[in-house]
């Protein structure tokens, strides 16, 4: 296969915030997307910070065995903005030979992240050399046949952001009618959370079974959805849970981002497990599957979990036990049977449209795999 070396079409920047001008910080993330930054900066001399322009890119060598991915990402949604000086930003010499889109599309390919994982060394955590990533090879078919693939694989991408949008507002609309219906409202007496809820329930799964398996990326953090599930020997421990159960991230920085999903993927009766971060939270006969997740996306609740957290500086978690004991109000049941009928169909159409979507990250993986089979017939031809 006539494959080039990916250091012929790349070149290292190295441009600092010298004079300040640029102040959107962002930070990158194992899954290969920029986010705003949240580290604390007081005190920094942000002239050391590297400056990135769009359509350029940022990855970090470091840690790559561990985490089984590269971290690598093109910068799309501003003109410029600074990230770490620990980050090597780099860019496309000749976008008329090399489209930079293409590019991104190559690094989000597990084969890609397969490569750098095995190029990683420097022990348990392993780093790759920036002179081994140079070596790195693709194939580079004609800057058209290029654009056509990226035209291809972008039209998915945005019939998913389209879903993921319309996702968030039929969540946000169940959010808004739990708020109103149930924030400050119930009686004065005080119930307890495990009066509603239980959390943690037992599950059983058998050691060895095959069961889908809910990692903590396959969780976003605006949205109930959960993506990319896998199937996976159980290994013992870890959370059990069954349709309808609400996730809970317990540790930090997760919760504090938002990550907590409603399981709606099972079979009936189908067990599948989880990270060991996970809380599992399940309805009570008094109330329902909806109320709880809509409960558990609530901010008092969630400051309240967040407060019960103890362990090392950025490994904390919830402590479960202490979650039983949140204060809720004696609720009317004919209200929570109420809320069940309005957030049903809500909860339904969020359903099918996130099965769409698997469906079409699906096709997007069989874009990403065509890269080579296209150069593969360019080459017979």
């Amino acid at each position: 296969m006539n494959y080039k070396r990916l250091g012929n079409y790349i070149e290292l920047i190295d441009v600092r915030n010298t004079d300040l001008s640029v102040d959107k910080l962002l930070g990158l993330t194992i899954d290969k997307k920029f986010i705003p930054s949240v580290a604390n900066t007081i005190g920094t001399n942000m002239k050391r910070y590297k400056i990135i322009r769009r359509n350029q890119f940022a990855c970090s060598t470091m840690q790559v065995r561990r985490d089984g991915k590269m971290p690598i990402a093109i910068l799309k949604d501003y003109d410029e903005a600074i990230i770490s000086q620990a980050y090597p930003v780099f860019k496309v010499i000749d976008e008329q030979i090399l489209n930079p889109d293409y590019l991104m599309m190559w690094f989000t390919r597990q084969e890609f992240d397969r490569q750098a994982t095995f190029h990683a060394v420097g022990g348990v955590r392993g780093s790759i050399e920036w002179v081994d990533f140079l070596d790195f090879e693709l194939p580079i078919p004609s800057i058209e046949k290029q654009r056509e693939i990226v035209a291809e694989y972008q039209a998915v991408e945005n019939k998913i952001k389209t879903n993921e949008a319309i996702c968030e507002k039929l969540e946000e609309t169940a959010l808004t009618i739990y708020r109103r219906w149930f924030v400050n409202n119930g009686e004065k007496t005080e119930a307890r959370l495990e009066d509603y809820v239980e959390v943690n329930p037992k599950v059983k799964l058998k050691k060895g079974d095959r069961a889908s398996y809910v990692g903590m990326a396959d969780v976003s953090e605006n949205s109930m959805t959960i993506q990319g599930y896998i199937k996976r020997k159980f290994k013992g421990g870890g959370a059990r849970f069954l349709n309808n159960d609400t996730l809970l991230a317990r540790i930090t920085p997760c919760l504090e981002n938002g990550k907590t999903a409603f399981v709606n993927f099972l079979k009936e009766d189908e067990v599948a497990w989880g990270s060991t971060e996970f809380i599992v939270l399940r309805a009570r006969g008094n109330s329902n599957p909806y109320w709880t997740y809509c409960l558990a996306r609530n901010e008092d609740f969630r400051n309240y979990a967040i407060s019960s957290m103890v362990g090392s500086s950025g490994r904390q978690r919830v402590q479960s036990d202490y979650l039983n004991e949140y204060k809720l109000p004696n609720y009317n049941p004919k209200v929570i049977e109420r809320f069940e009928v309005k957030a049903k169909p809500i909860f339904k159409s969020i359903k099918h449209i996130n099965q769409e979507n698997q469906k079409l990250h699906q096709l997007q993986a069989l874009l990403l795999g065509s890269m080579t089979r296209e150069e593969e017939k360019r080459i017979k031809i």
